[in-house]
Order: C-alpha cells, then sequence, then structure tokens
C-alpha cells in the first residue's frame, strides 16, 4: 500500500471527512506565533477573537520575562525560550517555528507582537490564508546593502551574496514549506543574520532569495503599521479624531491586523468594526468622542 505524503494527506482530509461525515471534521490550521515581551495586550480581544474560530487556529507564546500566571493565555507559552533584544529576536522566532511545525495540522504561520490588535475574525482570516500556498509578506532589496544608508554598519549582511540580500517586515504570513525550510536554515544563515541588527526582518526574504523561493511569496502585508510620520505610529487614544479615524481606515482597506495598541488604552471606539466584538458601544461613548 502506498503511503501519502503528510502534506498531501493534510490537504485530503477535509475533502475525505466531507465524503463520510457530510461535514468538515478536519481544517488546516493557522499558527499564530507570539513574540511578547511579557503578556499579549488587550486579551479580552483576542479571547473574542479566538472565540470565531477556536478549532481553525493553534497559538504559541514566547515570552522574555514570561507571561504571568493568572492569564488565560498562559497555556500557550512555550516551556523553553532564548535571549531577545529589540534589535535582534530571530532565534525565538525559529523556536516559536520548531513547536508549531510539530502540529501537522498547521499549514500557515502568522507573527504577531503584543501590541497586535485582530481587525477581522478567523474564518474571514482563515479564508484569506488558505486561499493560497504560498507565504505572504511584503520584500524589496535590502536598502542596507547601500553604504551609504543610516544602518549599512548594522544591517549589511556583508556575508551573504549581494543579489540575495533582502528586506521584509517582520509580522509575516509563511507556509508550512517554507517554515519548514527556515527551521532547517540550510547555509546556517540563522546565525549570520542573527549577528545583525533587525535580524528578523533580513532573514525569512533573504533566505527564500537564496533557495529561489521568492515566486513563492505573496508581496504584500496583512498586518497595518503606519510608517508616514517617521517611525512606526503608536495608537495610544481612539478618542482623538486622527487615531480614530486611522484605525478604521485600516479595517476598511482590508488589512487583517493592526500593531502598535498601547496597552492599557481604550480600544472600545472600534468595536463596530471589529466583527469579532458584538456589542453596542458603551454609553456617552459617541458623545465623549465628539467632545474630544
Amino acid at each position: 500500500m502506498k503511503i501519502l505524503p503528510s502534506r498531501i494527506y493534510i490537504k485530503l482530509m477535509p475533502l475525505i471527512s466531507i465524503l463520510l461525515f457530510g461535514t468538515s471534521l478536519y481544517a488546516e490550521k493557522i499558527a499564530f506565533l507570539f513574540l511578547v515581551r511579557k503578556n499579549i495586550f488587550h486579551e479580552n480581544y483576542w479571547q473574542d477573537f479566538i472565540d470565531t474560530g477556536r478549532d481553525k487556529i493553534s497559538v504559541y507564546i514566547h515570552s522574555k520575562d514570561g507571561v504571568s500566571s493568572n492569564s488565560p493565555f498562559k497555556k500557550y507559552e512555550l516551556g523553553d525560550t532564548v535571549p531577545t533584544t529589540w534589535a535582534n529576536s530571530l532565534k525565538a522566532e525559529i523556536e516559536l517555528l520548531k513547536q508549531a511545525l510539530k502540529d501537522e495540522t498547521n499549514t500557515k504561520f502568522i507573527f504577531a507582537s503584543e501590541s497586535t490588535l485582530p481587525f477581522k475574525d478567523i474564518p474571514a482570516l482563515h479564508a484569506r490564508a488558505m486561499q493560497t500556498d504560498k507565504s505572504i509578506f511584503f520584500y524589496e532589496p535590502s536598502p542596507h546593502s547601500d553604504p551609504d544608508n543610516i544602518c549599512y554598519e548594522k544591517r549589511n549582511l556583508a556575508e551573504i551574496p549581494a543579489e540575495h540580500r533582502y528586506k521584509n517586515t517582520q509580522w509575516v504570513v509563511l507556509s508550512r514549506k517554507h517554515a519548514q525550510l527556515m527551521v532547517e536554515n540550510a547555509n546556517n544563515y540563522v546565525d549570520i543574520i542573527s549577528k545583525y541588527e533587525a535580524d528578523n526582518e533580513l532573514y525569512p526574504a533573504t533566505f527564500l532569495a537564496s533557495q529561489q523561493l521568492l515566486d513563492e511569496i505573496e508581496p504584500v502585508d496583512i498586518t497595518y503599521v503606519n510608517w508616514d510620520r517617521g517611525g512606526p505610529f503608536c495608537f495610544t487614544n481612539l478618542y482623538k479624531n486622527d487615531q480614530y479615524a486611522l484605525a478604521h481606515q485600516a479595517i476598511r482597506d482590508g488589512y487583517f491586523f493592526g500593531r502598535k495598541f498601547a496597552e492599557y488604552m481604550d480600544l472600545s471606539p472600534l468595536d463596530v468594526a471589529l466583527s469579532y466584538r458584538k456589542k453596542e458601544p458603551a454609553k456617552g461613548l459617541i458623545e465623549k468622542w465628539l467632545l474630544g
């Protein structure tokens, strides 16, 4: 009897389930890989999000200082962690991938930060992620290869052939194939690139370029970060007109996540635009917003 490769088995299981039971009892899952200093911000929003499709996702958390014991997300924390800094977290990302790859039903892998907020529900995200076998993230030739670039000394990737040096957004969506290859680490690129600043923005596209696989990436971002003001814009008060408008525009533009939402801020002005939040605005909310 011929044994099917596991990746083909995974693809066939939903169809087999439908034929046998009239419905799919098996779903390809999205693995959420969180890189946090301690806890995920706005855990109640993430709980509501997860409730829209718990069987379609899995969660893994790499916490630098350890998830709080009373957090509902404590159960998702990795037992083993690696040291991280603002500039270097690539090896932590690899550790997250290693753990998530143990579950063969995980077929897409999404990195998220503590300040990330979901904009859409899981069914919408799952449909988008699974409509392609490709990874999904924006990339470009690395600007740091230019000696005139302000970050040249810290990010030039001198040991890597120039034609393979790329830069990508950190919050990537990876296919299982790409996640597996990145963990296998051909050419020892993890150790080479982790010596440089912002290693998480240099490894995925650079490594995949070295494997001649850039055509297997859909070059768009599904996580919103606004860089129009010279650095990543931080949301701190949605009762301010500019912040409220910016967040709502990102949702209307079709992003699935947004970043840089401060830990203790009030997110309720967004509730009416978030499909997984089925709550009416708090009494007086509109008046409070209008009055600034």
